[in-house]
């Protein structure tokens, strides 16, 4: 497609796009400047572009947009993207990496970190509608989509059978030197799930979902 994602990203220059891909393991093997940066400024940049579009096209209030604006910048949906586009095998990982899979939220990093790119090779106008069309904003709040909160799901479900919820957060840092969540979920005093995140609202968010799902199957 014209002017898609990668095909915007490919237009930048070799120097931004290596950094892009500079994950802090190899970074920090090599000696040089790693994507977190980059990534920094285009997780914010991606949540600009985001909160635009559904405050001019999505009339809600501040709380269901929000919640929304989540769906689309969360971990899961941004490596969705990243294996889409299948730029695993660009990305630049140490030796600690090697022979590994990457995880969701290397992926998910990685992204923003394009989107950083391309911000500062064109501006945020001109980046817009590839990175809306990518993530397909439009395309999904015209089908209907609606804030997934499994947080306020479970705690409905559980009040049905008197049961009491609680949630523990803690971090951890990741092998790539990233600080991680880990929300873990307790029905009645018993350990029920865990989610994860980078943020502690994600983790508590995958970690509620995987608790619907075990109990609903049941």
């Amino acid at each position: 497609m014209k002017n898609s994602f990668l095909d915007l990203f490919e237009k930048c220059s070799e120097e931004l796009k290596t950094l892009a891909f500079t994950h802090s393991s190899y970074a920090h093997d090599k000696g040089i400047e790693s994507n977190e940066r980059i990534e920094f400024l285009g997780d914010s940049v991606l949540s600009a572009i985001v909160s635009d579009y559904l405050y001019k096209h999505y009339h809600q209030d501040e709380g269901k947009m929000s919640k929304i604006r989540s769906n689309f910048v969360c971990t899961e949906n941004l490596s969705d993207l990243a294996k889409s586009l299948n730029i695993a095998p660009r990305i630049l990982i140490g030796k600690s990496f090697k022979g590994k899979d990457l995880s969701n939220s290397i992926l998910a990093d990685t992204i923003e970190s394009m989107i950083g790119v391309m911000y500062l090779s064109f501006g945020l106008h001109s980046i817009s509608s590839a990175v809306l069309n990518a993530l397909k904003v439009k395309e999904r709040l015209k089908s209907g989509m609606r804030a997934n909160d499994y947080k306020s799901e479970l705690q409905e479900y559980i009040q049905d059978k008197h049961s009491s919820l609680k949630y523990t957060a803690e971090t951890y840092e990741t092998k790539g030197g990233q600080m991680n969540f880990r929300a873990n979920i307790y029905i009645n005093g018993e350990f029920v799930s865990f989610g994860q995140g980078s943020t502690k609202r994600e983790a508590e968010q995958n970690g509620a979902k995987i608790a619907l799902e075990k109990l609903r199957n049941k």
